[in-house]
């Protein structure tokens, strides 16, 4: 049989580098060179369309492996390289800020997929910190109602890639990764006929004690056996891991976001839209960012399109506006016109994920 396998994640997960692992530096790459100061001091190359390998599985079987552009400014060929696959391989990067973020946004992303057939995660950079365990990841999973293997890999070998993908499909030929839980044992007749109560038959029935005497109208036993102590059982609280979602803005990203190219000024509010720090100089922007951070929340309300995490608009000057909204601070920028926004926000993020 011939097996259709996503890999997707985050910028830096290592998906190209996996996919080249898995076959022998043999994969089908449409890398660039990065053009971005921030994810260059990450990495020196970008896919913008797919990476791709072919594997065996086994005599019979043949997994076809396509990577996705990790930036979220070419997710259109996300659904593009969906369709008709078999299941999908997540890699996160245990180095980002925000992990949760990452995995809650591409599990949403690829819903359909993983619904219909299946989610493997894969968590990279291990090595490099173990801030975050699996336990975690684990967490994080049921929190978002999904039921999926997770387990820490190294990109660059090919045995803990081949391993990961091989075992998925394993499971895919199974049905284990949607059709039955992991923590369920489905029962047979026969497991049902080990595990009834055996019902004494009538001659084998011996030792039967006598009934005790009667004094007046209370019993009273011959013997009296002793009492077997309680045994009682100290059930241990699963560690929680914080939900971290929400970007956190402050003086010390608001000059790391100043600092990149194409950015004119960055304003700080609050969550009611108060002013607290700006490099903006026209006074008229920063309320107007203000006034957009401050009016989100009745925005969302009113249509009734979930939470608003950025506001892009683009003023009659040669400038673009940006603004990232979070439940306590936003940060707002103000950019050259001939910048991308999309490649902006992406730079932003990807900063304020590593940085």
């Amino acid at each position: 049989m011939k097996y259709k396998i996503i890999v997707a994640g985050p910028v830096g997960a290592g998906k190209t580098t996996a996919i080249n692992a898995l076959t022998n530096d043999n994969a089908f790459m449409t890398d660039v060179a990065v053009s971005d100061e921030v994810t260059s001091l990450r990495k020196q190359n970008t896919t913008v369309a797919m990476d791709f390998g072919v594997i065996k599985v086994n005599e019979e079987d043949t997994a076809y492996v396509y990577g996705t552009p990790g930036q979220q400014r070419f997710n259109f060929m996300w659904e593009i390289l969906s369709e008709g696959a078999h299941g999908l391989v997540l890699l996160l990067d245990n180095t980002r800020n925000y992990p949760f973020r990452d995995l809650k946004y591409y599990v949403e992303s690829f819903s359909p997929l993983i619904q219909s057939q299946g989610l493997v995660v894969g968590v990279t950079r291990s090595d490099e910190t173990d801030k975050v365990p699996l336990e975690a990841y684990r967490q994080w999973l049921k929190e978002l109602e999904l039921e999926a293997e997770v387990r820490f890999i190294d990109a660059r070998k090919q045995e803990d890639v081949e391993s990961l993908i091989i075992d998925f499909i394993n499971q895919i030929d199974t049905g284990e990764t949607k059709d039955v839980p992991s923590n369920v044992i489905p029962l047979s007749e026969d497991t049902l006929e080990n595990t009834a109560p055996a019902v004494p038959e009538e001659n084998n029935v011996t030792n039967i004690s006598p009934p005790p005497q009667t004094i007046g109208t209370m019993e009273t036993p011959e013997t009296v056996s002793p009492v077997a102590p309680i045994q009682t059982t100290t059930v241990e609280e699963e560690p929680s891991y914080a939900t971290k979602d929400a970007l956190q803005f402050d003086e010390s990203s608001l000059k790391q976001v100043a600092s990149l190219k194409g950015v004119d000024g960055v304003t700080l509010t609050n969550s009611v839209g108060e002013l607290l720090h700006s490099t903006i100089n026209d006074d008229e922007i920063n309320e107007f960012i203000a006034f957009l951070s401050g009016i989100t929340p009745a925005l969302e309300e009113a249509s009734n399109m979930g939470t608003i995490h950025r506001i892009m608009l683009r003023g009659p000057r040669d400038e673009n506006l940006t603004v990232f909204v979070e439940e306590e601070r936003s940060l707002g920028i103000s950019s050259d016109k001939g910048v991308s926004v999309p490649a902006l926000s992406q730079k932003i993020e990807d900063m304020l994920q590593w940085v």
